[in-house]
């Protein structure tokens, strides 16, 4: 493998916190030089939280601007004359009121590719309500099963309209320079988080109003489980009989094999009860032997902590670590996509505020 598949690629960013940096992370781990301008002063809002900033932005370079100020308008503007890409999270219409809307940058630069990427997006009667990720998730329809209290406790912890539209705009912002390649036109990306929680449930919602079989959750066989020593696992059965009756047999519970979905479905309370008492009755070691010989759909559950010893996490190379500015280590996650043909960026640390700020796009 040799060189980066985006190499020369020129992204300047003033998206902050989190859906911004994950899709600029992306595009940096794939060769990228991305230029993060941030707050002259204060920084990202998210760089009192340093591992967090850390891992969000390693590999990227850092220019302070404030854009009231002239002489660091025009710097931003230099900046955006050379620039293959431009994001921003602010508020619809923030931008376009200082002069750097959509309109004003694709002026300077025709080829620009412009994403913005908030709440709910440059349209519709949301657009200008502040909020954050759980917000989100709700008007984009993933709190359905606490309205139903099916689930109960803290909000989710994985935080999906920052990931979702972080992924989103990455996707958007290489579709449309693939286009650029062909017809030498920029484009305005529109990214809302609310449009991408739901988009994450495109299968879902095509089965609303349907009469026919009920989503894979609904198996009694797919849920979290709790071993004797204390130690919990998943079974993952989504509607597989062969599995089923598998599961069945190295569970002792000969009576069940054979069950249809329908039935299992119907009878969910039931049936969870009767494999957790099975599970229960010997530890997580006794139960990794039975299920992996069976070739059984099965894993542990891993705390974040328990990942850098997981063996199939390290076989892939998936966490490494970084040494900060401030020279404290901590663990970060690599690019999980991989090239036949290229490399992804060597690891490197997350930028000093202003550190680069006589720094301009390396020239190809």
């Amino acid at each position: 493998m040799t060189g980066l598949p985006l190499a020369g690629l020129k992204v300047l960013s003033m998206a902050e916190q989190y859906p911004g940096p994950m899709a600029t992370l992306i595009l940096s781990d794939m060769g990228a030089d991305v230029i993060q301008v941030e707050r002259r002063g204060t920084g990202d809002p998210s760089r009192f939280l340093k591992g967090f900033f850390e891992a969000m932005n390693r590999g990227k370079r850092s220019v302070a601007l404030d854009i009231r100020d002239p002489a660091d308008k025009a710097r931003l503007l230099a900046l955006a004359a050379e620039a293959d890409v431009f994001l921003e999270g602010f508020r619809p219409g923030k931008l376009a009121r200082q002069g750097l809307g959509y309109d004003d940058l694709s002026a300077l630069n025709p080829g620009l590719i412009y994403c913005s990427i908030t709440g709910y997006g440059q349209t519709g009667p949301y657009r200008d309500r502040p909020a954050h990720d759980l917000t989100f998730q709700g008007v984009g329809g993933a709190l359905e099963e606490r309205l139903d209290g099916a689930v109960t406790g803290l909000p989710p912890a994985l935080l999906l309209g920052d990931n979702a539209s972080g992924l989103y705009a990455a996707i958007g912002i290489l579709a449309a320079l693939r286009a650029r390649d062909a017809t030498g036109r920029g484009t305005h990306v529109d990214i809302a988080m609310s449009d991408s929680v739901t988009a994450l449930q495109t299968a879902f919602v095509g089965m609303l109003g349907e009469a026919g079989d009920p989503p894979p959750q609904a198996e009694p066989a797919y849920d979290l489980f709790t071993c004797a020593d204390g130690r919990p696992l998943t079974l993952s059965i989504a509607h597989e009989d062969a599995y089923w009756d598998r599961l069945c047999a190295d569970l002792g519970l000969d009576d069940l094999v054979g069950l249809k979905r329908p039935a299992r479905v119907g009878q969910r309370a039931v049936l969870k009860a009767r494999i957790g008492g099975a599970i229960a009755s010997q530890p997580f070691a006794h139960w990794a032997g039975v299920l992996e010989r069976a070739g059984q759909m099965w894993g542990p559950v891993n705390r974040l902590s328990d990942l850098p010893a997981d063996p199939q996490v390290t076989a892939r190379g998936l966490l490494d670590r970084v040494t900060r500015a401030d020279g404290t280590e901590q663990w970060v996650v690599r690019q999980p996509i991989r090239f036949s043909a290229w490399e992804n960026a060597p690891l490197s640390r997350a930028p000093a505020l202003d550190e680069h700020r006589d720094a301009g796009f390396a020239r190809p």
